[in-house]
C-alpha cells in the first residue's frame, strides 16, 4: 500500500514538470493524418456542447479544448497538473483572443465544490492517472450532470503502428512490421485480462499510457456512477496513406462520419463516452 501510494505521488510530481508541446506537435502537425486525428478529437467534444454552458476541462493540458470550447460559447475553466502547460494555454487563450479561467491542480483532486459545473470534459487524460476511477469520481463529483470522457481505445490499426514502437502519419522503417506488432500486443493483453496494452508515454519510463478495450472503459465510467447515452469511435483513422495520397482524405472524412455505427464505434483512435450523471450514486 505504502509502495503504490509514494509512485502516485512520484508520477504526479513527474507530471507537474512536464511539457508535451501539444499544440505544436499534434493540434498544428506538419503532417496532414496527425493534424487531422487530433483536431477531430477535439472537435468532437466541441460540437456536443451548448453555448452559455459552464464546462470544466479536466486535464486540459495546452489549454487547446479550452480555448475552442470558450471560442464556441462556452464558459470555461481549464485545470492542469503540470506548470508548463498552464503557462502555454494562458498564451494560447491570449493568441486566441478567447476567455478562459484557469487552475492548477489534479484531475484527480479537483478544487471544485460538488455539482460545479453543467459539463466537465476529459478528453485522452484518465489514462494517465494513477488511478482511473479516482478521476472518474471527481468528475462526477463536480458536474451538476454532463460528462464528455474520451479515451484511447485499442481496437484500431492507428493504435496498433504505435504500439509496434511506430506512429501512424509518417512512414519509417519501422512500418513494415509495426502494425502487426500492435496487433499481437492488444492479443495478448487480451489473453492475459489485461485492461489493455500500456504504450507508456512519450519515452518517459514509469508514465503509463493504456489503450483500454472499449467495453472495458465502458465498465470504468458505469461503475463510477455515469449511465452512457452515446458511446462513438474517436475519430476512424486511416494509418499512413492519406499524408501521401491526398485523394484519400474525403475517404479518410467519410470513413469518420462512421463513428456512431454500432461496430464502428469501438474502432476509433480512443473513444467518447457521452454520460449522464446518476443523482445519489453510491459506488
Amino acid at each position: 500500500m505504502t509502495d503504490d501510494h509514494d509512485e502516485s505521488i512520484a508520477l504526479r510530481r513527474r507530471y507537474a514538470d512536464y511539457h508535451d508541446a501539444i499544440v505544436d506537435k499534434r493540434f498544428n502537425s506538419p503532417f496532414w493524418v496527425r493534424r487531422y486525428t487530433h483536431r477531430a478529437i477535439h472537435q468532437q467534444i466541441v460540437d456536443k456542447l451548448v453555448p452559455g454552458e459552464s464546462v470544466l476541462d479536466a486535464g486540459c493540458g495546452e489549454g487547446v479544448l479550452s480555448c475552442l470550447a470558450a471560442g464556441a460559447g462556452a464558459r470555461v475553466t481549464g485545470v492542469d497538473i503540470s506548470t508548463s502547460n498552464m503557462t502555454a494555454a494562458h498564451a494560447l487563450a491570449e493568441s486566441m483572443g478567447v476567455d478562459v479561467a484557469w487552475a492548477q491542480a489534479d484531475a484527480a483532486a479537483l478544487p471544485f465544490g460538488d455539482n460545479s459545473f453543467d459539463v466537465v470534459a476529459s478528453s485522452h487524460v484518465l489514462e494517465h492517472l494513477p488511478s482511473v476511477q479516482e478521476g472518474l469520481r471527481e468528475i462526477h463529483r463536480v458536474t451538476r450532470g454532463k460528462a464528455l470522457i474520451a479515451m484511447p481505445t485499442c481496437l484500431t490499426p492507428a493504435c496498433w503502428a504505435l504500439l509496434g514502437g511506430d506512429n501512424f502519419w509518417r512512414i519509417t522503417k519501422r512500418t513494415p512490421y509495426a502494425i502487426l506488432v500492435g496487433m499481437a500486443r492488444t492479443a495478448m493483453a487480451l489473453a492475459r485480462g489485461d485492461e489493455g496494452p500500456n504504450e507508456g508515454y512519450s519515452d518517459q519510463e514509469g508514465m503509463p499510457h493504456v489503450w483500454r478495450f472499449p467495453w472495458i472503459m465502458r465498465r470504468h465510467i458505469e461503475s463510477a456512477g455515469f449511465r452512457i447515452t452515446r458511446f462513438e469511435a474517436g475519430p476512424i483513422v486511416i494509418p499512413y496513406a492519406p499524408q501521401y495520397l491526398p485523394f484519400l482524405r474525403p475517404v479518410q472524412a467519410a470513413l469518420d462520419r462512421t463513428r456512431a455505427l454500432p461496430v464502428a464505434r469501438n474502432l476509433g483512435y480512443g473513444s467518447l463516452a457521452v454520460c449522464e450523471k446518476i443523482e445519489g450514486f453510491a459506488g
